[in-house]
């Protein structure tokens, strides 16, 4: 038997993510119109420090995107190489958050994902806490396990608060969102591009005096 390397294991995982059946409150998942669980990205970079990076859930699937899937197939490399093909890995929110962490020095390989893989069913609508829970549980806890990283940066304070609840093992680092109308995020980046020193040193000490590893908001420190 080949034993599975972590890859291996992603995939298997984004498989059963995209082919998820559960239709949880306050999203969409409808295949036949190529609405489909999403988000789970592994990006390979060069060797360095590893991280995660967890959202909220996806944004709404548009039509070039809903088309893709549907031409292509429901299945996890659909997800993955619409990822490169539609450049969606240069947009806004993917080029101004690998900035951010390559300047913090976290310059390796990133997993992309979310909190919840489904987009939401309203038009500016919320994702409830069970159906957070349930996705948590089902997928986010497998992909910590899988992906061998100390560091998470959490998008946005839902995204933190709950990564900093879940994962008492991980160094979770709080980021705003780097789409959202407050300038927080423009704020941040200014600072950290201006002199990325102070915000590496804070950084570099992941664990308090009692070794439990710390979760904080780079934007406060």
């Amino acid at each position: 038997m080949v034993k599975k390397d972590g890859s291996d294991m992603l995939n298997d995982l984004g498989e059963k993510i995209v082919t998820c059946h559960l239709h949880c409150d306050g999203i969409n998942n409808d295949p036949q119109l190529g609405i489909i669980p999403r988000c789970l990205i592994f990006e390979k970079r060069k060797t360095g420090a590893n991280c995660m990076v967890v959202g909220l859930n996806p944004g709404k699937c548009k039509n070039d995107e809903k088309n893709y899937y549907l031409t292509n197939g429901i299945k996890y490399d659909s997800i993955a190489d619409y990822f490169n093909d539609s450049n969606l890995n240069s947009r806004a929110y993917f080029k101004r958050i690998r900035e951010i962490i390559t300047l913090l020095e976290f310059d390796g390989d990133i997993l992309w994902t979310d909190l919840a893989k489904c987009e939401c069913s309203g038009e500016n609508g919320t994702i409830p806490i069970q159906t957070l829970r349930v996705c948590i549980n089902r997928f986010l806890r497998q992909e910590v396990t899988i992906f061998k990283c100390s560091t998470i940066f959490a998008l946005g304070s839902v995204a933190f608060n709950h990564c900093a609840l879940s994962f008492p093992n991980h160094f979770i680092v709080g980021i705003p969102h780097p789409t959202g109308s407050h300038g927080n995020f423009r704020q941040l980046r200014e600072q950290i591009v201006a002199d990325p020193r102070p915000f590496i040193k804070k950084i570099s000490n992941k664990r308090d005096i009692d070794g439990n590893y710390k979760a904080f908001n780079l934007s406060k420190i």
